[in-house]
């Protein structure tokens, strides 16, 4: 079942800036709620626990955890491997992975016993890396390689479900900061989501427990 909770994030503009004629204050807030919002929304979807925020993708009521890594701070390729082969071969057809860029550069030092790099992202612009022939999604918001952290994913991300209740609202606030001679502006959403088939996406998680604050 799925709710609603509410996501907001302001900006200030100073009055200068509101006076002067040569500034697009409608272009310029449309380009900062969009960004703001749109991060609020992802960190909600990917690391939300359900407490006031939409129940994320890593919670422990979300994905499964496919695979345990051997250590706490190295991936390798046999891990990735029965990730791969963790999730079921109906969900594979559309399956992508995500993980930070943290990772990434650390599957990209991978070398075989020879020296030579295991794989390389892909160099063409346009087209999206892909690993094991699926395609390599990053954010910011996946957690680090730490002891106990969900750093990637892998799964048909179709089956995690998001409810738009309302349009996006806007408020001016005059008073707020008058005296620091800035204006206000707030935006907030109502939204809910829910990984709704949880076997959809697996998860390869580090050794050891999770620090606080993960």
């Amino acid at each position: 079942m799925l709710s609603a909770y509410k996501l907001g994030t302001m900006i200030k503009v100073s009055n200068e800036l509101l006076n002067d004629s040569a500034f697009d204050l409608a272009t310029y807030i449309a380009r900062r709620f969009g960004v703001r919002m749109g991060n609020a929304e992802e960190k909600a979807f990917i690391t939300g626990d359900g407490v006031g925020k939409p129940l994320g993708i890593l919670d422990d009521a979300g994905a499964k955890v496919g695979v345990t890594a051997g250590t706490q701070t190295k991936l390798t390729f046999d891990e990735i491997f029965q990730l791969y082969y963790a999730l079921k071969a109906p969900y594979r057809k559309k399956a992508e992975f995500l993980c930070n860029e943290a990772v990434v550069l650390q599957l990209m030092t991978l070398k075989d016993n020879n020296g030579n790099y295991i794989w390389k992202p892909g160099l063409e612009i346009g087209k999206p890396d892909t690993l094991l022939n699926r395609p390599l999604k990053t954010s910011a918001f996946m957690p680090a390689v730490a002891a106990g952290n969900k750093v990637l994913a892998f799964g048909d991300y179709s089956y995690y479900w998001i409810a738009d209740r309302q349009s996006r609202t806007f408020r001016r606030l005059n008073e707020l900061y008058a005296r620091t001679d800035q204006v206000g502006f707030l935006s907030t959403q109502r939204v809910d989501g829910k990984l709704i088939l949880p076997e959809a996406v697996q998860v390869l998680q580090m050794k050891g427990s999770a620090s606080s604050g993960s």
